[in-house]
C-alpha cells in the first residue's frame, strides 16, 4: 500500500447531488465523449446507407431491407450514446468510465438515451412517414420535428446560461484561496496561509457549507486566474481570498467574498488592527460569510468559528511555522515543527492545538521510526501531549484526531476508536480525520471499513492522490479490481493536475507512477518511478511506495532492491509491511522474510 506518513489538511466538505444540473451535464458529456461519438455514429450511418442502398439494388434485394437498416441505425443511436456515456476506450482496453462524486448516474444515463431517442425519432419519421405519408401525416411529422428541436435547444440555451457549477445546486459552497503576502519583507506566507487555513477549518464546521480542500485552493497560490476559472474547477459558488500586510506590531488583513460565476463582490472589509486582534479579525471574517450565505445554509448553528487556542500573538505564530514544519513530510521538518510546537507551548502553557500539533509530531517520529534512541520519551511525550490537548478544548475534533493516532500506535484500539469516532463527532467535514481513522481501521485489518473512509476522504478532498493511492491497494486486498481501478483513475487523475504545477514533486512521481502502472501507461509509470528515486534516492516513503509499484507489475528484483533500501533508512513499521496487499508477490522470497525481520512491530 502507497504510504508517506502524510497528513491531509483540513478540506472539502462533501455535497450530495439530488440531480443533473445543465452547464455540469454538457461537461460530463464532454469528459466522457459523449459528442464525439454522437459525430462518430452520425457520419458511419450516412457512409452505411449510401452504400447499401446501390449494392441493395445492384443484387435486386428485397426493399424492406434498406428500411430494415433505417430502423437499426436509429434505434441504435440512444444505444451508442449510452454506451459512450457508460464506457471509455482506454489503452488497457475498454473500461467503465468513473463517476464524478455525488454523480446522479442513473438519472443522467436516461437523458443521455432519451436524447438520442430524440435525435433519431425526426429521421425516423420522416424514412416512414414523409416519403409515403398523406398530407395530414407530414403535417404531424413536421411539428413533431419542430417540437424536437426546441426542445434540444432550450436544453442547450438553459445549459449556456448555468454558469455556476452543478455542486452549487443543493448546497452553498465555498472555497478559501491562500492570502497574498503584501509585507515589506514578504516573509509572511506562514502567517498568510495559517490565517487562510484557520478560516477554512472554522468554515467546515458549519452545518450545510460545502469548503474546497486545502490542497484545491492551495494549488491557485501565485498564479493570477479568473475567479470563474477558479469556480469551475472547484466546483463552487462563492470564492473568500485577502491579503495580509504585517509590520511591527500592526497588520492589515483585507478580505472579499465573490460569486464565481459572475465576479460580483458580495462582502469586503479591510481590518487595520493590532497584531493581537489577529484571531478577531478571522472570526469576523467567518462570521462575515457566514452572514452572506446564511438564507442557504442549514439551521442548525454557525458551527465552532472561534478557532484560536491562545491570545499571544508570538505563540500563535510559532504554532503556524510548526503547522508549516509539520506539512513538509521530511524528518528534518518533524524535528523543527516540534521544536516550534513546544516553544509555543512554554509561551503559552494553555494552547491546545500546540499541544495536538507536538502529539502529531511524536506519532509520526514514532511511526517511522526515525528517532529509536528517544523512542520511549517520545512515546510518553506524545500520550501526555494528546490527553492536555484533548482536557484543555474538548471540542477541538484535531486533538481527538492526534489522541486517537497516538492510542492506535500502543495498540489501545478501543480508546483510539472512540477518539476518532469523537473527531467525527465534533467535525464530520475534516478530512484528515477520516483519514486516520481509516489508517487505523487497515491496522486492525478491518479493510473494507478502511475502505470506507478513505473514500469519505477523498469525497471531502478530490486532489488527494495519495489517499486513493491507498484505497487503490486496500480494495486490491479486498478482492474488488472495479473498485481499486476506478480509484486508480481518481487519483491518476489528481496526480496530472499537481505534475502540471510541480512537475518536480517527488510524492506525485511516486504515487503517481505506482497508478500509471497499474492504470495507465505503464512507460510513463516506470518513468515516474525513475524520476522519483533519482530525485529522493535516500527516502524512504519513496523508496517504499517504487517498491510497492514494481512488486505490483512483476518486477520482483528491482522491488527487493528498493524495499531493503527502503529498510536501510532505519524506517518502517512491520505491521504494515504484514498487511500490504502490495507486497503479496514478494512474501515467498527469502530476501523479503530477511528484511521483514529487520522491523520493529
Amino acid at each position: 500500500m502507497a504510504r508517506d506518513g502524510a497528513q491531509p489538511q483540513p478540506s472539502e466538505a462533501a455535497g450530495t447531488r439530488t440531480g443533473v444540473a445543465p452547464a455540469d451535464f454538457i461537461s460530463e458529456l464532454r469528459r466522457r465523449r459523449v459528442f464525439r461519438v454522437l459525430l462518430t455514429y452520425g457520419i458511419a450511418s450516412f457512409a452505411i446507407l449510401q452504400v447499401i442502398e446501390p449494392v441493395m439494388h445492384g443484387l435486386h434485394l428485397p426493399e424492406w431491407l434498406l428500411s430494415a437498416c433505417v430502423v437499426a441505425l436509429g434505434l441504435g443511436f440512444p444505444v451508442a450514446l449510452g454506451l459512450a456515456w457508460a464506457f471509455d476506450l482506454t489503452s488497457a482496453g475498454v473500461e467503465r468510465t468513473p463517476a464524478r462524486a455525488g454523480e446522479a448516474g442513473s438519472r443522467a444515463l436516461l437523458l443521455v438515451g432519451g436524447m438520442g431517442l430524440l435525435a433519431a425519432a425526426p429521421g425516423l419519421a420522416w424514412y416512414f412517414v414523409w416519403r409515403n405519408g398523406s398530407a395530414e401525416a407530414r403535417l404531424g411529422v413536421a411539428l413533431a420535428g419542430g417540437a424536437a428541436v426546441l426542445a434540444t435547444a432550450a436544453l442547450l440555451l438553459r445549459a449556456r446560461k448555468a454558469q455556476a457549477p452543478a455542486a452549487t445546486a443543493t448546497a452553498p459552497s465555498i472555497a478559501v484561496l491562500p492570502f497574498l503576502d503584501l509585507s515589506p519583507a514578504q516573509d509572511q506566507g506562514h502567517f498568510c496561509d495559517g490565517i487562510a487555513d484557520e478560516i477554512l477549518t472554522a468554515l467546515s464546521t458549519v452545518p450545510g457549507l460545502r469548503v474546497a480542500g486545502r490542497s484545491s485552493s492551495f494549488q491557485f497560490k501565485g498564479r493570477q486566474v479568473d475567479d470563474r476559472q477558479v469556480g469551475r474547477e472547484l466546483g463552487v459558488a462563492t470564492l473568500l481570498d485577502g491579503a495580509v500586510r504585517k509590520a511591527g506590531n500592526r497588520v492589515r488583513v483585507s478580505a472579499r467574498l465573490v460569486g464565481s460565476s459572475d465576479g460580483y463582490q458580495l462582502w469586503s472589509e479591510i481590518f487595520d488592527r493590532s497584531l493581537e486582534d489577529i484571531f478577531a479579525i478571522q472570526e469576523e471574517i467567518a462570521r462575515a460569510v457566514v452572514r452572506s450565505l446564511r438564507p442557504r445554509l442549514l439551521p442548525a448553528g454557525e458551527g465552532r468559528l472561534t478557532r484560536a487556542g491562545t491570545h499571544n500573538t508570538q505563540a500563535y505564530e510559532m504554532y503556524l511555522r510548526g503547522r508549516q514544519f509539520l506539512m513538509s513530510l521530511s524528518e528534518n521538518g518533524y524535528r523543527f515543527a516540534r521544536q516550534m510546537f513546544k516553544g509555543a507551548i512554554e509561551i503559552d502553557p494553555d494552547f491546545a492545538q500546540a499541544y495536538a500539533g507536538i502529539a502529531d509530531t511524536d506519532h509520526f517520529i514514532l511511526s517511522w521510526h526515525l528517532d529509536a534512541a528517544h523512542a520511549e520519551a517520545l512515546r510518553k511525550e506524545a500520550l501526555e501531549a494528546s490527553a492536555e490537548a484533548v482536557r484543555l478544548d474538548s471540542g477541538l475534533a484535531e486533538a481527538h484526531v492526534a489522541r486517537g493516532n497516538v492510542l492506535s500506535y500502543e495498540s489501545r484500539s478501543g480508546e483510539a476508536e472512540a477518539a476518532f469516532r469523537r473527531a467525527l463527532e465534533l467535525n464530520p467535514s475534516l478530512p484528515h480525520a477520516h483519514y486516520f481513522y481509516a489508517r487505523h481501521l487497515f491496522g486492525s485489518g478491518r479493510l473494507a471499513e478502511a475502505a470506507r473512509e478513505f473514500e469519505k476522504t477523498i469525497s471531502l478532498e478530490p486532489d488527494d492522490y495519495a489517499t486513493a493511492a491507498l484505497l487503490v491497494s486496500i480494495h486490491k486486498g479486498r478482492g474488488d479490481l472495479e473498485a481499486a481501478a476506478a480509484a486508480g483513475r481518481r487519483g491518476l487523475a489528481a496526480v496530472e493536475r499537481r505534475l502540471r504545477l510541480n512537475p518536480d514533486d517527488v510524492r506525485a512521481l511516486y504515487m503517481g507512477g505506482g497508478m500509471e502502472v497499474r492504470f495507465g501507461s505503464r512507460a510513463r509509470g516506470l518513468d515516474y518511478l525513475a524520476r522519483a528515486v533519482e530525485t529522493s534516492p535516500d527516502d524512504f516513503a519513496t523508496l517504499y511506495n517504487v517498491a510497492c509499484a514494481y512488486a505490483d507489475v512483476g518486477e520482483v528484483d528491482r522491488a527487493l532492491e528498493a524495499l531493503d533500501r527502503a529498510v536501510g533508512t532505519g524506517r518502517g513499521n512491520r505491521q504494515w509491511f504484514e498487511n500490504d496487499a502490495d507486497l503479496d508477490p514478494l512474501r515467498s522470497t527469502p530476501r523479503f522474510q530477511e528484511i521483514l525481520s529487520r522491523l520493529k512491530s
